[in-house]
């Protein structure tokens, strides 16, 4: 049973959990800025973390709100090794709540929610959500019933492939008039028999090139094909309960990578229509838990499109916690204590940048502003570093100076 489901249940329930508490918190997954937001967001409210699932050299794991990493065996489909690790470390701590941080921890632990120990309290969304946020094409099937607008876009199958390629004559701007350049997204990001492998969406510029990506790399499960959408990207992050939503931040990216992640961003105020938007599919999805609905704005215009649903902790949560709106406790208090009064005090204007990947993205883009007084005077905040909190960070800029002396070495060794 999931927390959300007991939720659910008479207030006498969560009386008697209120009794029972350990304050201890399990956090599996091995994305290291959500992993690092999520236990600083419970761990500064008093509530102790360990983490698993994750790469033991992990810079979370630098942080004092990490109590302790257990190395458990991975998540694989055939046996249930891993589900009896799992079921053991849960048993010798009695965690008040075991919290999935990224795809590669949810996905295994929803397809597997029947054999989840039902006296355990796993956070997960109910079944129907959980179809629909995972998969791009029915994220926008869903989107186009509730009047939402989407990309101009279309689905391809197998089918379509084996019948439009058999003469390398496909060209998919004459049969489905979409204008390029389009992004190929697979439907889901990752499959149960490979939860290490995350398929990312890819820009594409040309049919030709079109033909080759779907010729090459097409995934078995097809892939939704939308047009580009010109304007910021926001996201409407929320913490739902029963299709409602009791918490919500919007922020706006102000600098991407090339496959479309964002390394710098900014807390703004709230854009009505977005927010109505993400009130429908929560609405419609029954929708317990977080998450962050991902939209394009045009601000010249006022014209918008939703993309896509991130059914958990998102990438730039760090931004969230910078801002004071604490997702990761509000989902605690939520799910363990029943609270779903909350009252979100965010601040407006707020920027958090992940700053390797930032300096990364500046160099590729060739921009002209690299915003380095905010920096260096403390206007910005950083993913991994904190004033209370400041070993990850280290950790992090220790990784990337290996790497790069590494590159270099090879390249010394190889001119020799």
């Amino acid at each position: 049973m999931s927390l959300a489901e007991l939720v659910d249940q008479p207030e006498i329930g969560n009386h008697e959990r209120r009794q029972n508490l350990t304050r201890r918190v399990l956090l599996l997954g091995n994305d290291d800025r959500v992993l690092l937001a999520v236990a600083r967001g419970l761990g500064r409210n008093g509530i102790s973390v360990d983490a698993a699932w994750c790469d033991p050299d992990s810079p979370a794991l630098k942080s004092q709100y990490v109590h302790a990493f257990h190395c458990l065996a991975p998540y694989t489909p055939h046996d249930d090794q891993w589900l009896d690790a799992l079921h053991a470390l849960v048993k010798d701590n009695d965690y008040d709540l075991v919290i999935p941080c990224n795809d590669y921890a949810v996905v295994p632990l929803q397809l597997e929610r029947e054999k989840l120990d039902p006296d355990t309290h796993w956070y997960l969304i109910n079944d129907d959500a959980f179809q629909v946020a995972f998969d791009k094409a029915r994220t926008s099937r869903v989107a186009t019933e509730l009047g939402i607008n989407v990309p101009r876009e279309c689905e391809i199958t197998d089918a379509d492939i084996q019948r439009g390629f058999s003469d390398r004559k496909f060209n998919l701007v004459d049969r489905r008039s979409l204008r390029f350049p389009v992004y190929v997204k697979p439907r889901s990001s990752i499959t149960a028999c490979d939860v290490t492998n995350k398929r990312a969406a890819r820009r594409v510029d040309s049919p030709d090139e079109l033909a080759e990506c779907l010729i090459h790399e097409f995934p078995d499960d097809g892939v939704l094909i939308q047009e580009s959408f010109s304007g910021v990207g926001i996201g409407v992050e929320i913490l739902a309960h029963q299709g409602q939503i009791v918490m919500q931040i919007q922020h706006q990216r102000l600098r991407e990578t090339i496959d479309g992640g964002s390394t710098y961003r900014e807390t703004i105020a709230e854009i009505p229509e977005l927010t109505e938007a993400t009130r429908k599919l929560v609405h419609r999805l029954n929708y317990t838990g977080v998450g962050m609905f991902e939209f394009r704005y045009n601000r010249e215009t006022g014209a918008w499109v939703f993309l896509e649903i991130n059914a958990r902790f998102w990438g730039s949560l760090p931004l969230a916690i910078a801002a004071k709106a604490n997702f990761p406790f509000a989902l605690y208090e939520l799910l363990v204590k029943g609270q779903t009064n909350f009252h979100t005090n965010h601040t407006i204007g707020v920027r958090c940048r992940n700053l390797i990947n930032d300096l990364r993205a500046f160099r590729h883009q060739q921009a002209t502003e690299f915003e380095l007084e905010n920096l260096l005077f403390g206007r910005d905040y950083l993913d991994f570093y904190a004033p209370d909190d400041w070993r990850p960070q280290l950790a992090t800029l220790v990784n990337f100076a290996r790497s790069v002396l590494g590159k270099f070495t090879r390249r010394v060794e190889a001119s020799v």
